[in-house]
């Protein structure tokens, strides 16, 4: 299975979260999935990719975008990706990651992962596809977030729960398992009354 990957490229944030995403190029590498990410070489993205790699992993999938690249300081691509593929903007960066991945895990992260977040959740609630979507919710840090959402779906501002449209787990076992034997399910429309 190919695993898109949203995360932070802050390396200054808490040693546990540097931890947590070695845990999971780690278990990726080792089961035999592929990262689908941004491709970069730098911050938390960068931590990810040398894990994966030097864990065995044999399907380290960046995609780029030119519009990061040209307003990006210092901007570099992971020099060992097995697959590459260069875009012209973030939105086609977000779209190409889709399409690619079979999966995805979200990881804790800042603004740009909020960002990625909204694109992956809005494509499910869209029914323009079915896939698996994780949280990977170490010590509730998305607990928040998933406060607003359950807000907005008691205001009715969303005719659909977040719980059905992705899980949430502190487990990386179990998020995996729910990739692996994810069904797709049936969603409300939302321009039906």
């Amino acid at each position: 299975m190919r695993i898109g990957i949203t995360l932070t490229s802050s390396l200054e944030v808490h040693q546990k979260y540097i931890e947590l995403t070695k845990k999971v190029a780690s278990l990726l590498a080792h089961q035999g999935h592929g990262i689908v990410y941004g491709g970069t070489a730098y911050g938390m993205m960068i931590t990810l990719a040398e894990t994966y790699k030097q864990e065995g992993g044999k399907d380290l999938c960046g995609v780029l975008a030119e519009d990061l690249m040209n307003v990006t300081k210092n901007y570099k691509k992971f020099e060992h990706l097995d697959e590459e593929h260069v875009v012209k903007t973030m939105e086609d960066r977000k779209d190409k990651i889709i399409s690619l991945a079979d999966a995805y895990i979200v990881l804790p992260g800042g603004y740009g992962t909020f960002e990625e977040i909204g694109s992956i959740i809005g494509g499910q609630v869209n029914k323009l596809y079915s896939k698996p979507i994780a949280f990977y919710n170490h010590e509730g840090f998305y607990d928040t977030l998933f406060n607003f959402f359950s807000e907005m779906y008691d205001k009715k501002f969303s005719k659909i729960p977040y719980k059905s449209l992705f899980f949430s787990s502190d487990s990386l076992d179990e998020i995996l398992e729910y990739c692996l034997h994810y069904s797709k399910k049936e969603l409300v429309d939302k321009f039906v009354k």
